[in-house]
């Protein structure tokens, strides 16, 4: 453990990977991490997004995992994705980008179940990810009680947006938010900042939030229409 509740993700990761070997054998084609603690921009409060490729899924072996993550120190930060091979392997394209450039191997190779992902892939990404934020904006300006908390979860989404459509247009993937950032101009780096700042938003000035909300609105509906 380091700085305060962060966890060691490699020391922790790899004595879960130790349990599951132990418990399905040759049955593990893959094993990795991912979110924050993958970028290297966990804190205190994050995640742990584990990644599990099995031979074959059932609810057999979701009650195993369970079990296997109930003995894990801070099992309660614990979440992520688990699969079996065929499934991933036929997983819409668009959905896995993201999965297979951000997950960070323990054990096996993701290239082995899945392709790399095409440029295609990362498009299909922009534009399901813009038909998402532009809906949940809308729906949180509409109906939402406190606006600028469920905007600031909103924008946490923009950055996976962000990220695809660089990838799109120069074949790189930025794998942190200040990576990115320090890369970006004009509309996307501005939305980069908003998402920098989002869990300030309780804080703006109402013109402010909207201006981040139009904003949102904006790049998406473009995106949307374009793409």
């Amino acid at each position: 453990m380091i700085n305060g509740c962060r966890i060691d993700i490699k020391e922790w990761s790899g004595a879960l990977l130790s349990k599951v070997r132990a418990a399905f054998g040759e049955r593990l084609l893959f094993f990795g991490y991912q979110g924050s603690y993958g970028r290297g921009e966990a804190e205190e409060n994050s995640d742990i997004d584990i990644v599990a490729v099995l031979d074959d899924l059932s609810l057999a072996d979701l009650e195993k995992y369970k079990e296997l993550i109930r003995t894990m120190p801070y099992h309660e930060k614990a979440c992520g994705f688990i699969s079996g091979r065929e499934e991933l392997a036929n997983w819409s394209k668009r959905e896995v980008f993201q999965l297979y450039f951000d997950t960070k191997s323990v054990y096996g190779k993701m290239e082995d179940i899945i392709s790399v992902p095409a440029k295609q892939d990362a498009k299909d990404a922009v534009k399901a990810g813009c038909e998402a934020l532009y809906h949940a904006c809308a729906h949180a300006f509409l109906y939402d009680a406190d606006f600028a908390v469920s905007l600031g979860e909103i924008y946490k989404g923009i950055f996976f947006v962000l990220q695809a459509e660089y990838y799109c247009d120069t074949g790189e993937y930025p794998c942190g938010k200040r990576e990115l950032f320090g890369k970006l101009s004009g509309e996307a780096k501005d939305l980069m900042q908003y998402c920098l700042e989002r869990k300030n938003f309780s804080s703006y000035s109402l013109d402010k939030l909207n201006r981040a909300a139009a904003l949102l609105l904006d790049f998406c509906s473009n995106r949307i229409k374009t793409v």
